[in-house]
């Protein structure tokens, strides 16, 4: 049976407010007229965002046509290698754009004016917006194809709905009158962790984890449940996941709700955020457990900096400051009402707040910029980049085979919201060196490379930017990319040339392929590490040898060529 979307949210005296009451009366169509289910929905927790839509499966794979929900106009198209892939935004007049993700291409009329651009940028990666009268759409009118480009882990429609102003991500499922997806399944709590904050503890330690458990008879229970003291400023987090309906996927809970002795301390209905807050998602996790051990527990209270406005009312935190039994209820709940539950006790026991040892480092205030400085190494956190304040836990230490020293800043298990410039002297002779071959690496805890935070030479220093601290140092890369057909048996009458390209150091820049010294394009899968390229055989003759080159270039100016001859 059916069941009806509730809404949890209070309606807020906001002009987000009275918009999200006008997406409920919206009426649409389904991008799809395919009856399918969600493999995706919205807000999921991924790895340093949030999921911004609902992923439509698409039963029959690629190509599956996609319709416009509503009247509008094509306003934005990008492509890219990785993320949304092939992407299309329409702009409808109530305010709303939708966008259709990982898509494998469209119809004619837009997949002419895509080409032009792409072919006059000589570029598969593109970004232009259109004008309102350039190319309107209707309700339900056919503009593109499903595929799997861009960061997908297999054939979908990936749907996004956000206001055309603010860029605020709106929960799609509340057009699910429209919709019509089924869930009768509940979602379940698998694992709670307590949080002393401000010097709170639990059992004498400043967190701890208690695991979900069967209890014959009744239900389940926190596992040490009988056993759980504290004192002080508490926080909650929980580890629990959403099913639905006809589906094996698992989803987050949209509403998570923590009661103490009935009363509600933290509410909180993930239904909206802005785009440009989706790393905030690292603040709403326990991110140092995530970081450690992939799992995602989502946290009752958020850091001053947090810039997240789901959270309603509350701080999140219960002050337990008697000595007496406090009753919990940990509830979360789906988009359709299903709800999972979970009720312990925590037994107020007086005990000597913590008292965290004297940080060392220079103080870094969250929502304030600072510019930490060196000499050797310059680093530049923007005012939105911490959600807490920081001490800096800065080292130097010889660089050994490195271009500069190592240096250490903070540590990967601390968040960043936004890029950091950094510049790091280069201590080596630069008049000895081809300064175009160096960049800001990014060290793992063996000081090895495992990612580039780009760089310019400038005056003495590469100059880069980073979204994340840790290890750095300045490094070299002479290595060129490397490119492999994945034809066995030769250029030789296939309709699509496939290849294989990389770069281990710098990361790929460029790729260009040439047919008789005429540039074609290529697509550029990243997570495959392919790229293709289907024949225009009203272009290039048939029956007929051809030269062919591919040329690729990494970040560092190193190239490597292929060049063959083909026969069509």
């Amino acid at each position: 049976m059916r069941k009806l979307i509730v809404s949890f949210t209070a309606m807020l005296l906001s002009a987000s407010a009275l918009s999200f009451a006008q997406l409920e009366n919206w009426s649409v169509v389904s991008p799809l007229k395919t009856k399918t289910t969600l493999s995706g929905s919205f807000a999921e927790l991924r790895r340093n965002h949030f999921h911004g839509g609902l992923d439509f499966r698409t039963p029959n794979g690629e190509n599956t046509p996609i319709y416009a929900v509503d009247k509008g106009y094509v306003s934005r198209i990008t492509i890219s290698a990785r993320s949304y892939g092939k992407l299309v935004y329409i702009t409808h007049p109530n305010g709303y754009m939708t966008l259709y993700a990982h898509l494998n291409g469209f119809v004619p009329k837009l997949d002419s004016i895509v080409k032009a651009k792409q072919y006059a940028k000589r570029s598969y990666e593109i970004d232009f917006t259109l004008e309102e009268n350039e190319y309107p759409v209707e309700k339900g009118e056919l503009f593109a194809l499903s595929g799997n480009t861009g960061a997908s882990a297999g054939p979908h429609l990936h749907f996004e709905i956000r206001t055309k102003e603010e860029q605020y991500m709106q929960n799609p499922l509340k057009l699910n009158k429209d919709f019509l997806f089924v869930d009768d399944k509940k979602p379940r709590i698998f694992a709670v962790k307590l949080y002393g904050v401000n010097g709170g503890s639990i059992n004498g330690s400043k967190e701890k984890r208690f695991n979900s458990v069967m209890v014959k008879g009744k239900g389940r229970k926190l596992q040490a449940a009988n056993n759980i003291k504290a004192w002080g400023e508490i926080g909650f987090g929980v580890k629990a996941n959403d099913y639905m309906t006809g589906t094996s996927f698992t989803h987050t809970p949209r509403h998570l709700k923590v009661y103490a002795d009935g009363n509600v301390i933290s509410d909180i209905t993930i239904d909206n955020y802005k785009y440009s807050d989706t790393r905030a998602l690292n603040n709403f996790i326990d991110y140092r457990h995530q970081a450690k051990t992939g799992e995602f527990f989502m946290r009752s209270f958020k850091d001053k900096n947090n810039p997240l406005d789901f959270y309603h009312g509350t701080t999140g935190l219960l002050n337990i400051n008697e000595e007496r039994d406090y009753n919990l209820k940990y509830e979360v709940i789906d988009d359709f009402g299903n709800s999972d539950s979970i009720t312990f006790t925590i037994k107020g026991e007086r005990h000597d707040l913590l008292i965290e040892a004297p940080k060392s480092g220079d103080k870094i205030t969250a929502g304030e910029g600072y510019f930490y400085d060196k000499g050797d190494f310059l680093f530049h956190f923007p005012a939105n980049a911490i959600y807490s304040d920081l001490y800096t836990d800065y080292k130097e230490k010889s660089g050994g085979r490195y271009f500069s020293s190592i240096y250490s800043i903070g540590n990967r298990e601390t968040p960043l919201h936004t890029f950091c410039d950094i510049s790091i002297k280069v201590k080596k002779d630069s008049s000895a060196l081809d300064v175009s071959k160096l960049f800001i690496a990014k060290l793992n805890d063996n000081d090895l490379i495992y990612g580039s935070a780009g760089g310019k030479y400038t005056n003495g220093y590469m100059v880069g930017m980073t979204n994340t601290l840790g290890k750095f140092a300045v490094a070299e890369d002479r290595t060129p990319p490397v490119i492999s057909s994945v034809h066995t048996k030769g250029l030789r009458g296939y309709p699509v040339l496939v290849f294989k390209i990389g770069d281990g150091l710098s990361g790929i820049a460029s790729y260009d392929g040439y047919i008789d010294n005429e540039w074609v394009l290529f697509e550029h899968d990243a997570k495959t590490h392919t790229i293709r390229y289907h024949i225009d055989t009203k272009k290039f003759e048939k029956g007929k040898s051809h030269s062919f080159k591919l040329v690729v270039k990494d970040y560092c100016g190193n190239t490597a060529t292929y060049s063959k001859t083909i026969f069509l």
